[in-house]
């Protein structure tokens, strides 16, 4: 049975929206990309000066320095490289699924275009809760920068009477944050340009579509 005109309409709306979806989510990494970057470079000059006054004023060497807070840039750049993993595999998310209703759409058949149906309320909302946390995470990891700068930026304003015990104590504080370390995994290896997949787990969402050509 040939799928009728409404459902070719449908469908076709579904992958428009799902195209618009894809060009958004591009814009938001690199706005978010950007904001990382950002937070990134400000953290390292707010470190050198700190590096520097207290070599000067303390005679803390500057190695130690470096080793001291290690641990701490460790754990911010692993963070930074979980949030932009989840980001970029969240994109190819949305493109996977546009091939797969593009695939749907190519079979032809109303059974098809009906289970598409339901498959597109059941990926709304697994979205839905995804999106939620990717927001969470991000705002976890501002948080967590917005401490260490706030820290950081709180030493430099001491100046002169800045002490070794003031860094010390700064790194306590950072390191007794309580540590989350259940970003998502949405690492998974690309299915292959110009594939129709079908029948096969997808991704994040466990669909189940009908063959592979």
């Amino acid at each position: 049975m040939r799928v009728s005109e409404d459902m070719r309409g449908f469908v076709q709306e579904i992958i428009s929206s799902y195209e618009s979806r894809i060009s958004m989510v591009g814009t938001i990494i690199n706005d978010t990309y950007r904001i990382l970057e950002d937070f990134k470079s400000n953290t390292n000059i707010m470190s050198e000066q700190l590096k520097n006054n207290l070599a000067s004023e303390t005679f803390l060497r500057k190695k130690d320095f470096e080793n001291m807070m290690g641990d701490v840039f460790a754990e911010q750049e692993e963070k930074e490289k979980e949030i932009k993993d989840l980001l970029r595999n969240f994109l190819d998310e949305q493109k996977e699924i546009a091939e797969i209703i593009k695939c749907e759409m190519a079979d032809d058949k109303k059974a098809g275009v009906d289970n598409l149906k339901k498959v597109v309320e059941y990926i709304q909302t697994r979205q839905k809760a995804q999106e939620e946390e990717l927001i969470i995470r991000l705002k976890e990891f501002q948080k967590e920068y917005n401490e260490i700068s706030d820290s950081m930026r709180s030493l430099l304003d001491k100046g002169e009477v800045i002490q070794i015990k003031d860094f010390k104590e700064m790194l306590k504080k950072i390191r007794s944050r309580p540590v989350r370390n259940e970003f998502l995994n949405g690492s998974r290896q690309a299915e292959g340009e110009g594939r129709c997949v079908h029948r096969e787990r997808i991704g994040y969402y466990g669909l189940i579509v009908e063959r592979v050509s």
